[in-house]
């Protein structure tokens, strides 16, 4: 069995294990009966995988982030275990470094994502209350706030939003250089 089978085997069962998390989360939206038995078996097999999870990253406001954190650790570990699989003569420290620059860089997409949907919302002037925009600013506000007293806030857009979404374009950009000097692609 050449080394791509075995990564697409074990990339399968990664994915099978996504997808058994993500129906858990998904039955937890629906009004399921918990003695349906295909919802029992789901909780039996998903359930031990999270709790270790739940005790590291409690509930917030009454929501379970803890898939979230499983999902990407499992990510994690899937690409480390397909780094050392693929690259069989690389070391240990290449794989990790190969996996730190991923997730490293996977962050700051997702912030940047934040920050631009936050700018939208500035220049489309949406409702200050409504909950997605609040849940935003909420989770932007530590990225944005160095930067709030910087550039003044005017009429059409968020100018600390604007100047944080611009750092962390650049961090990026030097962040993806970095790594690539040292060896990780």
């Amino acid at each position: 069995m050449s080394s791509t089978s075995i990564v697409q085997v074990i990339n399968l069962a990664f994915i099978i294990l996504e997808l058994l998390i993500l129906a858990r989360v998904l039955l937890t939206w629906f009004p399921v009966s918990p003695w349906n038995p295909w919802a029992r078996l789901l909780r039996r097999i998903v359930d031990p995988i999270l709790s270790p999870f739940r005790r590291v990253l409690p509930s917030f406001g009454g929501m379970d982030f803890s898939p979230l954190l499983a999902l990407a650790v499992i990510y994690v570990v899937n690409q480390v275990i397909d780094s050392l699989i693929l690259t069989q003569g690389a070391s240990v420290g290449t794989a990790i470094l190969e996996v730190v620059r991923q997730v490293a860089l996977g962050i700051i997409v997702v912030m940047l994502v934040v920050l631009f949907v936050r700018l939208v919302f500035s220049f489309f002037h949406a409702d200050p209350w409504h909950p997605m925009v609040m849940m935003v600013r909420r989770f932007s506000d530590p990225m944005v706030r160095p930067f709030s007293g910087m550039v003044p806030r005017n009429a059409g857009i968020d100018g600390g939003a604007a100047l944080a979404f611009l750092v962390f374009l650049v961090l990026f950009f030097v962040g993806r250089a970095l790594f690539s000097a040292l060896g990780a692609y």
